[in-house]
């Protein structure tokens, strides 16, 4: 607390003492109290000032730690076959780093570009496929790289690498891969993958979706195809009988669970070839949404990455091949080429519009629903991976070791 100058009497020398009753005394006097009185003020004020700069001061020792909080984000889109656009969050500027190989430490790579803002244009050809690591001045840095695969056939072929973990880590890019399916592949993109060292490729498929769609793989070599049969024709007809939205959403989550018994020998291979390191692998189905999608996520839980992220994840295909796509193929042919019969899809294109949408789309209330049952049931994606598929508490340690940086 501030002192106040005493109001009622003032100390003045001897010598210049006069009768209380003096006009120059008190005159005299309440000089020096308003004199006195500024003097406190103005101390105080310099105490507060003072207060003020070490605040601030300690603010500003904390914020380099307030800042290393904050992620450095990034993501890039292909915008033309020779330039992809960078997009990042988390800092005012980065510099740009390019490098064919997923892992190249920061010294082996090429600066590309060093921009400001938000967003910035990088040339950057198709092949070899390029990887980037974005830098922040104070040292954090990201790695990113193309999610969707530049292919001129196939179907949501994508990277699962870049998502963050709970514990800050990146899942490596160029190490798993998730698809629909391939038939439509050309040699363009034979030759694209092959760079990328893709070995295995687990078909999550029925076999009468292969035999509709057989992989391109099993003619052109290069990666060994991996398919147990198993028969999902009892799903595909509970599916024609949802009426509206909810129906369908519920319905597809508990379809999802079901997938779960029906693809135990699959998950368990593809869990098994991981650990082993056998990669870069690559799985699919014929959407590359449902038992693909079921995959990634549970995939992605073993890896630390929340649920969010996951769910995220899950509904990036309805935007890289929305549901338009699906039902138009339907409407058109009669059937799709989602490895359905003909039957299958005039069943199919009589359901409501809303119905369709679930059912050909990835909302991510569906894989919510989903992953809660699993964890209602079995504990989570991980308890249930370690029951199920084979997984322990070390080899899901080897997982996160192999797998993330």
């Amino acid at each position: 607390m501030v002192a106040q100058p005493d109001q009622q009497f003032v100390c003045l020398p001897a010598k210049h003492q006069r009768r209380p009753g003096d006009l120059r005394d008190l005159q005299r006097a309440a000089h020096l109290r308003r004199r006195s009185q500024c003097e406190v003020l103005r101390m105080g004020a310099l105490n507060v000032d003072r207060r003020l700069f070490l605040s601030a001061a300690g603010a500003w020792a904390l914020a380099p730690a307030a800042r290393a909080a904050v992620i450095l984000d990034a993501k890039v889109a292909r915008t033309a076959p020779g330039a992809v656009r960078l997009d990042w969050t988390g800092a005012r500027a980065v510099s740009v780093f390019v490098s064919a190989d997923p892992a190249a430490a920061k010294p082996a790579m090429r600066a590309l570009k060093t921009a400001a803002g938000a967003t910035a244009e990088l040339g950057a050809p198709v092949s070899p496929r390029p990887y980037f690591l974005v830098t922040a001045a104070d040292g954090r840095q990201t790695r990113v790289a193309e999610r969707l695969l530049p292919l001129e056939g196939g179907r949501n072929f994508r990277d699962l690498g870049g998502w963050r973990t709970a514990d800050g880590r990146q899942v490596k890019w160029g190490k798993i891969y998730r698809s629909g399916v391939m038939s439509g592949l050309t040699l363009a993109d034979f030759a694209y993958l092959s760079k990328l060292g893709v070995t295995t490729i687990c078909d999550l498929r029925s076999p009468q979706e292969r035999a509709s769609e057989p992989s391109p793989f099993l003619k052109a070599g290069g990666a060994k195809v991996i398919a147990t049969d198993y028969d999902m024709s009892a799903s595909m007809a509970a599916f024609a009988k949802l009426s509206n939205r909810e129906e369908a959403i519920q319905g597809f989550a508990d379809a999802y669970v079901t997938f779960l018994d029906m693809l135990t020998p699959h998950y368990t291979d593809m869990f098994a070839r991981l650990v082993a390191n056998e990669g870069p692998l690559t799985f699919n189905c014929s959407a590359g949404k449902d038992r693909t999608g079921m995959a990634s996520a549970l995939i992605l839980s073993v890896l630390g990455v929340p649920r969010e992220t996951v769910l995220q994840d899950y509904a990036l295909t309805e935007v890289y091949t929305p549901p338009s796509y699906y039902i138009q193929q339907m409407r058109q042919s009669g059937a799709s080429t989602s490895g359905v019969s003909a039957q299958q899809a005039q069943a199919l294109a009589k359901l409501p519009p809303e119905v369709l949408q679930v059912i050909m789309g990835s909302d991510p209330e569906v894989m919510r629903r989903a992953l809660a049952t699993i964890d209602t049931r079995f504990g989570g994606p991980i308890a249930l991976s370690k029951a199920r598929f084979g997984l322990t508490d070390a080899s899901v340690g080897k997982l996160r070791r192999a797998y993330l940086v």
